[in-house]
This record gives C-alpha cells, sequence and structure tokens, in this order.
C-alpha cells in the first residue's frame, strides 16, 4: 500500500512539472484582446476583431499573444503566420517567425490583408444605405433625406442624427426615423444608422450645402446730391452667395409687385429723371428677397417762368417799354431778349442781355423801338431754358428828322422842342438788323454798355458834310472826336460841344485851327464815360459779353 502512495505521489509530482514546463493551450476566444472603453475584450481570431471594427466604425488598440512567450503584444507589431483558414499564430520578432515558417512550410500574412477580408465580410452582411434629397438645387425650405435601406435580416433600428457619427457613437438620444424619411433645416452632415436583428450596423452620412435663408443685401447711392436738372444714376450695390434676379421701380413697392413688374437691373446702376421714391428688388437662386428704397430730392427740371407785360397803353412814340418779371426757385442766371419769334437754341449765342438798373423806371424793362413780336429768354441756376414772347403794336417810327412828341430812347430828352430841324447824332444798327437813333453819342453807347443792347454796328454824324448833314454817317470806331474847347471838362463830352469828322483836315478846317492842333479824343474815353453817366442818371448795368 505503501508503495503504491509513493508511486501515485511521483505521477502527480510528474504532471505538475509537465504542466508548468509546456502550459496548456488557452481556449480560442482568448487569441486577440482588445481595449474598448477601458475594458479589455476577447476575440477568437484577429478577424473577428477587425469584423467588429468594421461594424462600430471604428477601431480600437489591438494585442495579440507571442508564440513563444505568450506576452501580449501590439498587433501593429506583430509578424502574422498562417497555420490554417481559421488559424494564425503570430511572433513578436520577425526573425522567430522566419525559422518558423521555414521549418513547418507555413506563410506570412500582412495585417492589412486581413482587415481588408474583415471588410469583405462585414459589407456581405451589413445592412445597406442609400440616402437621397428632394432638392440639390439652392432653397430656403426644408430639406427631406430620404433612406432606403436594404438588409438581410429584418431591421431593429433605424435612426438618424446631425453630424458625422459612427455607429457606436448612436444611442437612444438620437431620433429614430419615421417612414424612412426626415427634414433637416439647415446645411451640414447628417448621419442614418441601422441595426438589423443579428446585430449588424450601417452607417451612412450625407452633407447638405444646399440651404440658403439669408437675404441678399441691397446698398443704394445716388451720383450727386447737389440740385441738378439732369437725370440722377442711382449705384445699386446688391451682394449675395448666389445668382441673383435684381429689378427696380419707381414708387415704394412690395416683394409681390415684382412678380411681374419692374425694370431689370442692369450693370448694378439705373437712371431716374423726376424725383421720388424708387425700391430695387433682389432675390437669389433660393428664392430668398429683399427690397431697398432711396428718395431722389434733388432733382429740378422746372423752367424759369417769365411773365411779359407792356405798362404802356394806345400809341406811342419811338418806344415801348416790356416789363419783364423771371422767377425760379433755384435763382436766375441768365436773361436775354431778342426782336422776333426765337427758339432757346438762338440765345446760345445771340441775343442782348437785360441789365439789372438801379434807375426803378427802367429796371427789369425793354425798351422796345418798332412793332412786332419779341422774346424773352431765361435761364435759371441749374440749367433750366426757357423762352416767352409778347407781341408790340402802337409805336410810331423814328425818322432822321426830330418829330414833335418823339423823345431819345436813352436820355428822353424831346430834340423837337430844341430845334425842330436838328437831325440825330447817332444810330446803330442791331442784330436784327433794326436801326436805332439817339440824340448824341453818348446815348448810344449808354444803350449798348448799361442796358446790354447788342449792336453789330455803330455810325455818329459827319460835321463835316454839308448841312443839312442828312444821311451823312460815318463808322464810330473810324470818325475824329474832337472838343471845341481844350479846356473843356469830361461832362462836356456828353455836352453839344462834341464832333466827329471823317479826316483831321475836316476837323481841322471846321475849328479853323491847324491840322497839328487838333486833340483827337479817344473813343475808349467815351465809351467808358457812358458806363456810368448820362444827363445826370446813374446806372448800374453787365457789360455784355455774349458768352
Amino acid at each position: 500500500m505503501k508503495k503504491l502512495s509513493i508511486i501515485g505521489f511521483l505521477l502527480c509530482g510528474f504532471f505538475l512539472m509537465s504542466m508548468m514546463i509546456n502550459p496548456p493551450a488557452y481556449a480560442a476566444a482568448q487569441e486577440v484582446q482588445a481595449l474598448i472603453n477601458g475594458e479589455i475584450h476577447y476575440y477568437d481570431s484577429l478577424h473577428a476583431a477587425f469584423l467588429e471594427e468594421w461594424n462600430e466604425g471604428t477601431s480600437y488598440e489591438k494585442k495579440v499573444q507571442d508564440f513563444h512567450s505568450k506576452k501580449w503584444i501590439p498587433v501593429e507589431t506583430a509578424t502574422l503566420v498562417k497555420l490554417s483558414d481559421s488559424k494564425m499564430i503570430y511572433f513578436a520578432k520577425e526573425k522567430e517567425a522566419n525559422r518558423y515558417i521555414q521549418k513547418h512550410q507555413k506563410t506570412k500574412v500582412p495585417l492589412q490583408s486581413v482587415k481588408n477580408k474583415a471588410k469583405v465580410a462585414y459589407k456581405k452582411q451589413a445592412p445597406e444605405i442609400q440616402l437621397t434629397l428632394d432638392t440639390t438645387q439652392p432653397t430656403n425650405q426644408a430639406i427631406t433625406i430620404t433612406s432606403t435601406i436594404k438588409s438581410k435580416h429584418n431591421l431593429a433600428v433605424k435612426k438618424w442624427a446631425a453630424g458625422k457619427k459612427a455607429a457606436h457613437q448612436f444611442s437612444m438620444k438620437d431620433t429614430t426615423i419615421q417612414e424612412d424619411a426626415f427634414t433637416v433645416t439647415a446645411n451640414g452632415l447628417y448621419t442614418v444608422y441601422a441595426l438589423d436583428k443579428k446585430g449588424n450596423k450601417a452607417t451612412k452620412t450625407i452633407e447638405i450645402t444646399n440651404i440658403d435663408q439669408v437675404k441678399p443685401t441691397i446698398s443704394l447711392t445716388p451720383h450727386t446730391t447737389d440740385l441738378t436738372n439732369q437725370n440722377v444714376t442711382i449705384k445699386a450695390s446688391v451682394k449675395d452667395n448666389g445668382a441673383l434676379t435684381t429689378k427696380w421701380a419707381m414708387g415704394n413697392q412690395t416683394t409681390d409687385y415684382f412678380t411681374v413688374n419692374g425694370e431689370v437691373l442692369t450693370a448694378d446702376m439705373f437712371s431716374v429723371n423726376q424725383n421720388g421714391v424708387y425700391t430695387v428688388y433682389a432675390k437669389d437662386a433660393a428664392g430668398n428677397e429683399q427690397l431697398q428704397t432711396i428718395e431722389i430730392t434733388n432733382i429740378d427740371k422746372s423752367l424759369p417762368v417769365i411773365h411779359l407785360s407792356v405798362p404802356e397803353d394806345g400809341i406811342t412814340e419811338v418806344s415801348k417799354k416790356i416789363q419783364v418779371d423771371v422767377s425760379d426757385e433755384s435763382g436766375i442766371k441768365d436773361r436775354k431778349w431778342a426782336f422776333g419769334e426765337k427758339t432757346v437754341a438762338y440765345f446760345a449765342d445771340k441775343g442782348s442781355r437785360m441789365a439789372p438798373l438801379q434807375n426803378a423806371n427802367q429796371k427789369d424793362k425793354i425798351i422796345a423801338l418798332k412793332n412786332g413780336v419779341y422774346t424773352v429768354y431765361a435761364e435759371d441756376q441749374l440749367g433750366n431754358k426757357t423762352v416767352e414772347t409778347i407781341t408790340l403794336d402802337g409805336i410810331q417810327p423814328f425818322s432822321e428828322v426830330t418829330q414833335e412828341g418823339v423823345q431819345c430812347e436813352v436820355c428822353r430828352m424831346d430834340l423837337f422842342k430844341t430845334d425842330p430841324h436838328k437831325v440825330y447824332s447817332a444810330k446803330a444798327i442791331d442784330e436784327e438788323g433794326y436801326t436805332h437813333f439817339f440824340c448824341r453819342t453818348g446815348c448810344m453807347y449808354h444803350q449798348q454798355n448799361a442796358n446790354n443792347k447788342a449792336f453789330d454796328e455803330r455810325y455818329i454824324r459827319n460835321y463835316g458834310a454839308a448841312q443839312p448833314r442828312l444821311n451823312n454817317w460815318i463808322s464810330s470806331d473810324n470818325a475824329i472826336t474832337v472838343k471845341y474847347k481844350s479846356d473843356e471838362t469830361a461832362k462836356g463830352l456828353m455836352g453839344w460841344k462834341l464832333f466827329h469828322f471823317a479826316t483831321v483836315s475836316e476837323a481841322a478846317n471846321y475849328l479853323g485851327v491847324q491840322n497839328e492842333q487838333v486833340v483827337v479824343e479817344p473813343i475808349e474815353k467815351i465809351i467808358e464815360y457812358t458806363k456810368t453817366n448820362n444827363k445826370g442818371m446813374n446806372y448800374q448795368y453787365t457789360v455784355d459779353k455774349r458768352n
């Protein structure tokens, strides 16, 4: 009995020693371990571990056991050796793997090939998800995403969530899909999740980029805010992140108005010819609409108002006065007049300007010397121009010889009372061809300068001609003008002792002196004097430059 006990003890010890030298193989479930959320999970093969990763849409830290040391080593650093279609062993050192392969006629297995086979296997069993949109065009409305899920097994769960998510990230908080579709109102990534009753999972992500709920912006700027009689150009700066339809219209309009109305906006600007409110409309490709208004108040195309009247009734000798009243809100820039019916274009370089005389009797008046139509022109400060006409009759014409009741058209002197046989001393022909007669040279130049009468030709009497000197005229520009007395004052220039001759010899003969004793008075001196003086009347005037 003792002998049997000793033998049993020895056999037991031998078994224990054998276990220590050659430990038994672990269960197949411990071939691969993975660290998932801080916990170690075991898989019966590397294929199964990769398959789980594909199913969950993630990757884990995985380890395998070294064939010799049985220590857990990272799978990425291990050398894989295939024993059979379903069995692999792993080596920490590649040279040990090479010796094993040479000895046992085995082959290496690339890690990526194991991962790829797991992916193929996953796709064969996982649900297949297709996502479509109800529109891919720009829109300002919500978009419906339809999910079509094909599965070899009945589905247990269908959900969606905003953002890009893997299968393992879906939870009970995510939204269950109803009737295979769901609606989103903002751009971004959206993921659909499917789980069948066998535990196979799949996800599909789609990006929405065509929702646009931002309205275009419109900025309106007139090219000028100063008063103008021209059209105003309005610059329209319209901005949006897509294609635009832009229109404009006069008035404060609504978006509905522009459905079928409004002018298409071209070149980002439009021109308006009258004051008022204007509306610009913009619509982008997604259907977002915007309006912007601007009020224009600086266009003034109103013509000056001209009122003409004749204070003198009945028959008058020599002339009549035309009272001219012109008004405009922007102010008057220019006033002219001419005999005959004229257009605005005529006064561009013709016509006689009206001078602002201080004398109340002649202020804003035209001295008309013959019957017929007279045209008055006015231009305001903005350049608006217009004309008005009036017809005169009842004017008795001039004669070279003084007539009873006839006065000089400037100084109003009645020459007939002075000398019934006296002839007028000066005459001028205006741009209309009409002849004006004056009692003396000073009145002619005063009419030209102070009253801005446009004379094309000026003549004065040749006192060297024989009596009665009718029709004996010489050009004032060529005349020899002298004073009777050398000590006569400037006022004497406007008196009766001012004589004009065709030559110096005629002047010397008339004065009874030698040629060299004749003192010629410059015509410029006479003209300058007549600007402010004429028989005691003081005038303020503007010389007509006819520019």
